[in-house]
Order: structure tokens, then C-alpha cells, then sequence
């Protein structure tokens, strides 16, 4: 591994803890709902950081994307897509967990991130020492991701008083779809990364060092995905009268939420420039060790904030060994670099 490639993945590994515990400023704001919470983290995220890094470090933003106006409507499409996957996420986090959610979305956002550039780019290359390498790492997620289901299950069960088992039971399906459907939308912003090249290489061009290259691609993408977020967000307002809310705990919850939303972009920002480090291998092999390495972070987060308090070792065992899959898969990914 050069040193390229080592600065890469330190960078990538630092997006992903980022990116696994970026909720946990949530749990401080209670009497907020999932809407107070999720529009001022939208706000932060996807609008105000995105821009003010990018006009921080890329020149001439408005020449660049006139210059491709294609290429930037591809990398918008991209990001509303991703869009409904943030929505879904969020609420995924709200209905099971951090420590259950975030191994479902992170697993299948991994897996479906990782392998869709590869069998867009060339299928062949699965086929290639490297490849298999990186096919046996995410089989192994997945078996992480497997036991990770089986211990949520377990625990809903566990949790949930004898009056309220079935209800416990529905919420943990109806989280699980979620879940499920928020891992399919939300590797479009690896998409959007990836097709985005046209608009780091020009970026470059006009003097952008190619470590913030990326820059110029989250700013449109998340952009696109803010519009999704915020409209969901202010429908709920209106359906549940939560805007209230806001007026219960205003500066401090404002600060919490906000501060979720820094962290958070701070692991697509961090992603981008560990995955330019990296070459190739970046939106593919990086891409899978950024959400592995998010998914132990968030499960480190939730164990700490006591969403596993009460279980017994029946549901904590699948939980465990579903960790060290999760580990091992990095590891043999890793070696695919």
C-alpha cells in the first residue's frame, strides 16, 4: 500500500466513525420528534456546510457547473434519489436504535455502493484476484448484517413488556422494511460521487487541489437531497403541529441537531478526500470500509447510550459475533486495496 493509499484509508476510516455516531447529539434533544430534529440536521448537512466548504476550496464554482450543466443535472438526480434514502434513514435510526439500525442501512448501503460501480465500470474486474477478494469481504458483511437482524429481533421481544410484545414485534418489522428500503436509496450518493468525476476533474482544472476535488460534486448532490429532507420535515410540521416544539427548547436543541449535521458531513467530506487518495479503489473498496467501520462506531454509540441494557446474552451473542464479521470484513477488504 502506498503512502497515497494509507493516507486514504486513514481518512476513510475517520468518515466512517463520523459518520456512525453523527445521531448521537440527537438523544439530547428530548421532546423534539424526529422532524425537529431531522430539519435542522438537514439544514446544516445538506445546505449550509456543503456550500461554504466548497466555495472555501474550489475556484470558480459558477463556471463549473455551467460548463457541464449534464453532468451536474445527473449528480442532482443522484442526490434527490439519495434524498428519499435520508428520510428513510433517519427514521430507520428513530424506529430501531442506533446499534440495530445503522448494521441493516449501513450493511446493504455498503454492499449495493460498493459492487453497483464495479458492474457498471467492468464485471470482469470481480473476477480478478482483487475482485474475489472484495466479493468473499462483503459476503462477510453480510453475515454481519444477519446476525445483527437476529439480535434486533431478539432484543425487540426482550424489551417490550408482555401486554405489548406483538406491538413491540410490528415495530420492529415495520422498522426493519425501513431499514431495508433506506439501504437501497441511500449508495446513490456514492453514485453521485462517482459520476461526478467530469466535475472533480474540471474543478481541478480551475485550481482545485484534487484532495477537495469532491467538493464540487456534495454541493449540488446534497443540495438535491435537502429539498427531499425539508419538504418531508415541513409536512410533518404541519400534519403533527411539531413546530412548536422548537419554541421548548430552542438554542440548545438548535445546537445539538446542528452539531449531528456538522459531524455528518464532515464524513462525506472526509470520504471524498480519502476516496480521491485512494484511486479507483476509492468509490469501491472505500466505500465498504467507510460503512463497516460506521456501522462498529454506531453500534459502539448505541452500546453506550444503553440501547442494549436488559438484553440477555441470547440476543447480545448474535450481536457480538455479527461485530467481528464486520471487523474481519474490513480487514479482508482492506486487503483488496
Amino acid at each position: 500500500m502506498d503512502a497515497n493509499s494509507l493516507t486514504g484509508l486513514l481518512l476513510i476510516l475517520l468518515a466512517g466513525t463520523c459518520s456512525g455516531v453523527f445521531s448521537v447529539p440527537f438523544k439530547f434533544n428530548r421532546g423534539w420528534v424526529w422532524e425537529n430534529n431531522w430539519f435542522v440536521w438537514s439544514f446544516a448537512a445538506l445546505l449550509v456546510m456543503p456550500w461554504a466548504v466548497a466555495w472555501l476550496t474550489v475556484p470558480g464554482l459558477g463556471a463549473l457547473y455551467g460548463g457541464n450543466p449534464g453532468g451536474t443535472a445527473l449528480v442532482a438526480l443522484f442526490g434527490l434519489l439519495w434524498g428519499v434514502g435520508a428520510i428513510l434513514f433517519g427514521k430507520g435510526i428513530d424506529a430501531l436504535g442506533i446499534s440495530l439500525s445503522l448494521p441493516i442501512m449501513q450493511g446493504l448501503i455498503n454492499t449495493v455502493g460498493t459492487l453497483t460501480p464495479v458492474l457498471l465500470r467492468d464485471p470482469a474486474e470481480l473476477l480478478a484476484p482483487s475482485g474475489l477478494r472484495m466479493l468473499a469481504g462483503i459476503a462477510v458483511l453480510l453475515a454481519g448484517i444477519v446476525l445483527f437482524a437476529v439480535a434486533g429481533s431478539r432484543k425487540a421481544q426482550i424489551q417490550e413488556s408482555a401486554q405489548r410484545q406483538s406491538a413491540g414485534g410490528r415495530r420492529f418489522r415495520t422498522g426493519l422494511l425501513i431499514c431495508l428500503l433506506a439501504g437501497i436509496f441511500g449508495p446513490m450518493i456514492n453514485f453521485a460521487f462517482v459520476y461526478g468525476a467530469p466535475l472533480q476533474q474540471r474543478a481541478v482544472e480551475l485550481g482545485a487541489d484534487p484532495v477537495y476535488a469532491g467538493n464540487a460534486v456534495w454541493s449540488i448532490a446534497l443540495t438535491a437531497g435537502f429539498l427531499v429532507n425539508a419538504a418531508e420535515c415541513l409536512r410533518l410540521f404541519r400534519r403533527n403541529g411539531s413546530w412548536r416544539n422548537y419554541g421548548q427548547r430552542r438554542a440548545g436543541g438548535l445546537a445539538w441537531a446542528a452539531v449531528a449535521g456538522i459531524v455528518w458531513y464532515l464524513s462525506i467530506m472526509l470520504y471524498g478526500m480519502g476516496g480521491s487518495q485512494m484511486g479507483e479503489a476509492g468509490a469501491t473498496v472505500g466505500w465498504a470500509i467507510m460503512q463497516s467501520v460506521a456501522i462498529i462506531a454506531g453500534n459502539v454509540a448505541g452500546i453506550c447510550a444503553g440501547e442494549w441494557r436488559g438484553t440477555t446474552r441470547h440476543a447480545r451473542t448474535p450481536m457480538v459475533a455479527g461485530l467481528a464479521c464486520l471487523i474481519a470484513g474490513i480487514v479482508i477488504l482492506s486487503g483488496a486495496m
